[in-house]
């Protein structure tokens, strides 16, 4: 990676919730240091967030268990509505075009966990959305086919947490992955391809 890519990569980082200022210090350092390390939320982070928010701990550590299936769930769908996306001349063509999308996916997956975790749906922060529409301007990221998978991981993500977590909690998830597609669609506010079709 060039340095100027290394650079745009730093500056997108969407998550704001370490500057939540109604969130608890505590807490806001365990987001800072996950996403920083761009890991997933221990199972002891979790139990402390949610402590907080008073979301179950266990369900959402059981979504968290699923982030990578549900990824592939999305993909799967995405694949099935246009397989030509992985052909020469398609939106996720080559191989290393289609790893990034869905390593993006999993990316978004972690921070929209961590959203639900402190019960804060709307946790991006401008900066780094900002940074994230430099970046993807700068690698021609195919906003169309990126919110058309966020659309999927929205549906598949949604459709497995309701069926153990509480109305209250799944209304979180729901909120939070709404505010992500929304993001993702508001990338390129004057391209009408963003506006892609709601699997949900």
């Amino acid at each position: 990676m060039d340095e100027r890519l290394r650079q745009l990569s730093l500056k997108a980082r969407i998550l704001g919730l370490m500057y939540d200022k109604a969130l608890p210090p505590s807490i806001r350092i365990i987001f800072q240091q996950a996403d920083a390390a761009a890991r997933p939320l221990s199972d002891h982070e979790l139990r402390v967030i949610c402590r907080f928010s008073t979301v179950d701990a266990d369900n959402l550590q059981r979504l968290q268990s699923k982030t990578q299936e549900i990824v592939t769930s999305a993909k799967n769908r995405l694949l099935e509505k246009d397989p030509s996306l992985n052909l020469p001349d398609g939106a996720l063509y080559p191989t290393a075009r289609a790893e990034a999308c869905w390593r993006d996916c999993w990316h978004f997956l972690r921070v929209t966990i961590y959203a639900v975790a402190a019960g804060r749906p709307a946790f991006t922060h401008p900066g780094g959305v900002q940074g994230l529409s430099d970046l993807y301007r700068e690698l021609a990221v195919p906003i169309s086919s990126m919110a058309l998978a966020i659309g999927f991981l929205k549906a598949e993500a949604i459709s497995d947490y309701s069926t153990y977590a509480s109305p209250t909690d799944a209304s979180i998830l729901k909120e939070a992955l709404l505010h992500l597609e929304q993001m993702i669609q508001q990338l390129y506010p004057n391209d009408p391809s963003s506006d892609a079709e709601d699997p949900l």
